[in-house]
């Protein structure tokens, strides 16, 4: 398949089609106007914007429904906002947003309903919410919300039932609740909740009865109970309940019957492991 690549804002004008079955690339220093582009319905391939540090939006790309293949959002500095994507609806591989500075919301995101691949929203230091994935009914593989440190809520992934990879809620700093999982019933591969300096507990899980892979709670020091994963009944891989300073009690964990592989417990608060009395085999 052909890849078409935009490094200027030149070759940006002199586009003409509608739809790339192939790959997109646009990346250069001087774009800041997709406009060009409003002809373009879809792209078979995958569709890179990365590395444009004068693009403020995409609104030339009101008109794209579908990506075939990958969507990668990275390090564009003064990109705000994703308006221009309002239309689109499906990407069949991974759905990449990482570093981009000034992006506050992901409201043109809001007709999206699904993602093939992963999904991994990463280094997007002023986003506030994820309300415009609204829509988005499945991830096909990994989820990963990290390192986003105003980040206060989840409650735009509240339609996703169900994680086919690792779901991992990692370092977002002002993030003081899951409520946003709320409809998760399982998650086939490892699950990580770590470094979450204000998360207060994981009530957002309490829909959740299977973890595939590890399960790991770790390094989350205003974190005060596990009640959210009292549903839960097995862990595949490991179990890590480390370094979550405030952590009293292990009660959330008492349906866990059986863990795949090794036992790990070791958070000063905590007085007991009354929590894990379901669990079977050596508790040291």
């Amino acid at each position: 398949m052909k890849k078409i690549k935009l490094n200027t804002q030149k070759e940006v004008d002199a586009f003409v089609g509608t739809d790339i079955t192939g790959d997109l690339v646009i990346q250069g220093a001087d774009i800041d106007d997709l406009s060009p582009l409003s002809t373009l319905t879809s792209v078979g391939g995958d569709l890179k914007i990365l590395f444009n540090p004068s693009l403020a939006n995409f609104d030339g790309l009101s008109n794209l429904t579908s990506v075939g293949g990958n969507l990668s959002i990275h390090r564009n500095p003064t990109l705000t906002n994703l308006a221009g994507l309002s239309n689109l609806t499906s990407v069949n591989g991974n759905l990449w947003i990482r570093n981009n500075a000034s992006l506050t919301d992901l409201d043109g995101l809001s007709n999206l309903t699904s993602v093939g691949g992963s999904l991994s929203i990463v280094y997007n230091s002023v986003l506030t919410d994820l309300k415009g994935l609204g829509k988005l009914t499945s991830v096909n593989d990994d989820l990963f919300i990290q390192h986003n440190t105003t980040l206060t809520n989840l409650d735009g992934l509240s339609k996703i039932t169900s994680v086919s990879g690792v779901l991992s809620i990692m370092d977002n700093s002002t993030l003081t609740n899951l409520e946003g999982l709320s409809n998760i019933t399982s998650v086939d591969g490892a699950l990580s909740i770590m470094d979450n300096s204000a998360l207060i507990n994981l009530n957002g899980l309490s829909n959740l009865t299977s973890v595939g892979g590890a399960l790991g709670i770790e390094n989350n020091p205003t974190l005060t109970n596990l009640d959210g994963l009292s549903k839960i009944t097995s862990v595949g891989g490991e179990l890590s309940v480390s370094y979550n300073k405030s952590l009293t009690n292990l009660n959330g964990l008492s349906n866990i019957a059986s863990v795949g592989g090794n036992l790990c417990i070791d958070n000063n608060s905590l007085t007991n492991l009354d929590g894990l009395s379901h669990l079977t085999g050596d508790k040291n």
